[in-house]
């Protein structure tokens, strides 16, 4: 039998009547992608190509844009005092939400232009194609600036606001009496059930990313080299330097705080891991407007591009083998250096995709987006790292193909992860060392490997799912296949396949350190103990 309605849910139940009363009837499906009009003049310098999906591309402009990251659409017009008409420069998709987007039309607003002579307009909008034109534009202090006749208001419209704002003070009032109801539910159960712990401070909440930040005007972004799922990483340049720009749209701000943090970290500079230069912030227009990550760059790309694109030698594939397991070690070692403490960090998304090539062909880790800081023996005092909340933030990792079988069946050692996420990490780069050695010709009777493959792409393909991987990797404990003429290379004919076999065991206890690999690799490059195959 039901319990009779209270007072509380029946002032809830009224107020939910008020406000399907208010709101149109027919219910609204959820927005679609914002639609813009696309153009850029010749020479203009950076593309907003990226920031959404170009559709109908005919023969010349404009064109059509479909938004990928906000529900909102730019324009930037130039006027000189020579022109009666403004001329269209860019219009596109911005790359957030960001506030000024709240208007339906272009309602452009004046900017300062590098020629005395000329004027820059921009505006922002939130309606489909609503950058094709301008309403009007405001004098910037040029005489005889003619103003073009903008779009009316709609019949009806003023209502409209009206009811949809009356509609959303009562959604607030609302909210508010279900706070305060919940609230009074939790103090009458802390009477009851006595008092439960304090929440932890979140240390980054509250905290304005945009105040801490400068923006850096002499940085410059040239061409987009990767997307990912939060954030899109280009090519520029910084006082005349080549760079990398990781950069994060608005709504990624607390991916990029956490990745900021880990390489703001004392004693983290290596070799081996991709150099951090500087945090910055964009600034107003088509390019990023959010946080930033400078990060060195490495033109010869990934180690999944480069191994596409070439083979190595038996000397360079130890090297790449080598100074990638350099690396990790380093991230995984908890270390005190020039009175300095730096963490244990596990990686957790080491990929071919993750892994750059430096000019002299050894390995740069990078993306430390998934990065954690472990809990160690030797941390002073004061050091108070974040800590991970709860099983599924430590066991969450990054590119399927790579994660440790523990990882796949939720198996992880919770009681100690720091030591757990180290080996899942000694996992990954097993496969890494196994892409590496397939594309060695010295490792092939014809001098000729096969092309690149990722690890499992021949048993699964290009695009996996979990519960593939989980039937190879953790049911049937099978692995990228090694073939018998790797075991002919050197003195020690069982030494690449045994060290494989040691680092991605399915067992996580029985896995070499990546301190461990690094040993067996030196060993493994000493001149004296590599020959050719033998003839015949």
């Amino acid at each position: 039998m039901l319990p009779p309605p209270t007072a509380a849910s029946f002032s809830m139940m009224l107020g939910c009547l008020g406000l399907w009363a208010l709101l149109p009837a027919a219910v609204q499906a959820p927005p679609s992608r914002r639609t813009c009009v696309f153009f850029e003049a010749p020479g203009v310098r950076g593309s907003a190509k990226t920031l959404g999906k170009l559709l109908g591309a005919g023969p010349g402009p404009p064109r059509v844009i479909r938004c990928l990251y906000s529900r909102c659409c730019f324009g930037i017009w130039n006027l000189t005092k020579d022109q009666d008409q403004a001329q269209v420069e860019m219009q596109g998709c911005r790359d957030s939400d960001e506030p000024g987007c709240e208007s339906p039309h272009c309602d452009p607003s004046p900017r300062a232009h590098p020629s005395p002579s000329s004027t820059l307009f921009t505006c922002s909008c939130s309606t489909d194609f609503c950058n094709a034109n301008y309403s009007h534009l405001p004098s910037p202090g040029i005489p005889g600036i003619p103003g073009s006749q903008g779009p009316q208001a709609i019949p009806g419209e003023s209502i409209w606001m009206v009811l949809v704002l009356l509609g959303l003070v009562l959604l607030l009032l609302l909210l508010l009496s279900s706070i305060i109801l919940a609230l009074l539910q939790r103090n009458a159960c802390r009477v009851q059930g006595g008092p439960e712990p304090e929440p932890e401070p979140d240390p980054d909440s509250g905290r304005d990313w945009s105040a801490e930040l400068s923006e850096l005007p002499e940085l410059c972004f040239s061409q987009v080299i990767r997307e990912g799922g939060h954030a899109v990483v280009w090519a520029g340049q910084l006082q005349g330097k080549l760079v990398a720009i990781k950069a994060f749209p608005l709504r990624a701000v607390a991916q990029f705080q956490a990745e900021r943090a880990l390489y703001e970290l004392p004693g983290l500079q290596h070799d081996h891991i991709v150099r951090f230069i500087a945090a910055s912030r964009g600034s107003p227009g088509p390019l990023p407007c959010g946080p930033l990550l400078v990060l060195e760059l490495h033109p010869k790309g990934s180690l999944c591009h480069y191994l596409t694109q070439h083979t190595s030698d038996w000397g360079r594939s130890l090297r790449m083998a080598l100074s990638l397991a350099q690396g990790l070690a380093f991230l995984h070692e908890e270390r005190w250096q020039d009175g300095q403490y730096k963490p244990g960090i596990a990686h957790r998304d080491l990929s071919s995709q993750n892994v750059l090539i430096r000019d002299d062909g050894s390995c740069a880790i990078g993306d430390l987006g998934l990065a954690l800081v472990l809990p160690g023996l030797a941390q002073p005092p004061t050091w108070a790292p974040t800590q991970p909340r709860g099983p599924a933030a430590i066991m969450e990792a990054g590119t399927q193909r790579y994660m440790a079988p523990e990882l796949l069946d939720k198996t992880l050692d919770l009681q100690d992860w720091g030591t757990a996420l180290r080996r899942a990490d000694v996992y990954s780069l097993a496969l890494l060392l196994w892409e590496i050695l397939s594309r060695c010709p010295d490792l092939r009777p014809d001098s000729r490997p096969p092309p690149f493959q990722l690890a499992y792409e021949a048993e699964l393909g290009s695009n996996p799912t979990t519960c593939e991987l989980w039937t190879l990797a953790v049911e049937e404990r099978r692995r990228p296949y090694i073939p018998s003429t790797w075991c002919c290379f050197t003195t020690d004919p069982g030494g690449l396949r045994e060290l494989l076999e040691d680092c991605w065991d399915a067992d996580p206890e029985a896995r070499l350190t990546a301190e461990c690999v690094q040993q067996r690799l030196t060993a493994l490059a000493r001149p004296q103990e590599a020959h050719p195959f033998p003839e015949g």
